[in-house]
């Protein structure tokens, strides 16, 4: 694998990584900086989107992570009480879940949809455990009053990771929507609030991504980070592995994230 490939690779995840850490400690500096960063760019210049692969399903999702964005603007704000707004997270939650169900279910990707119900499953336990949405004293959200349990953060982590190298295997060896996504990812796991982190990131990265065309292989050039070695993850056999690994290590994540739930004596 040429050294030219692997070293633009690397450029391009550091720089994504430092400019959305960059965007998201703007985000949470002040709620008038959200509302403009998360909320009016995408409206003010969805003038600049064109067509793209996959635009109809990249639009969906920004939409409604879009009115995540928005729902956690009304926490900040705290104009709604909590328990409600908690009910509307919940709303989201499952509306995105679903979403991702119903696309892969009518890909008929039924491995891929196994690991996303383990993490819709994983997403349920933490919600029933956990408490009410608050204000930390930094001034930042914490969905649920409860930080996201490490086995639901490593079931997120497998779940991308089988719908980055399975299901949009044939954008490989190109690796800038890998990467970006790993770079979104990176900042998440290091947040306070792993979903406000990864939500706010990866809206701001979908709506770039119907702006300029980066899963293009001619994006930046041929070789600009394209790793050909991935491309075999194009035969059919290699991907069934990921899935069945990615699947079995969620599984297992699944039910230990189970065996801490607590439920009630009646």
């Amino acid at each position: 694998m040429p050294l030219r490939n692997i070293l633009s690779a690397l450029l391009f995840y550091l720089l994504v990584l430092i400019y959305f850490s960059g965007f998201y400690q703007a985000v949470q500096s002040q709620v008038v900086v959200a509302v403009i960063l998360t909320l009016l760019l995408p409206i003010l210049f969805w003038r600049l989107v064109k067509p793209v692969d996959n635009q109809q399903e990249i639009t969906r999702i920004l939409i409604l992570e879009s009115a995540f964005n928005l729902l956690c603007v009304v926490a900040l704000l705290h104009i709604i009480p909590f328990s409600v707004m908690d009910k509307a997270f919940m709303v989201f939650f499952v509306f995105q879940a679903g979403g991702f169900l119903l696309v892969q279910k009518r890909k008929k990707a039924w491995l891929s949809l196994a690991v996303s119900l383990c993490l819709s499953f994983a997403i349920l336990v933490w919600i029933v455990q956990a408490g009410q949405t608050q204000l930390l004293d930094s001034g930042h959200l914490q969905l649920f009053g409860t930080p996201v349990p490490w086995q639901l953060k490593a079931i997120y982590t497998l779940w991308l990771l089988q719908l980055l190298l399975v299901e949009y295997r044939y954008i490989l060896p190109k690796v800038t929507l890998l990467l970006a996504h790993l770079a979104s990812l990176t900042i998440a796991l290091q947040a306070e609030d792993f979903f406000h982190a990864r939500i706010v990131t990866a809206s701001h990265f979908l709506f770039l991504s119907l702006c300029f065309d980066f899963k293009n292989r001619e994006w930046g050039g041929n070789e600009f980070a394209a790793l050909p070695l991935l491309g075999k993850l194009h035969n059919p056999n290699v991907s069934k592995v990921i899935n069945y690994v990615c699947l079995s290590v969620a599984l297992l994540c699944a039910l230990h994230l189970a065996s801490t739930l607590t439920l009630p004596i009646l």
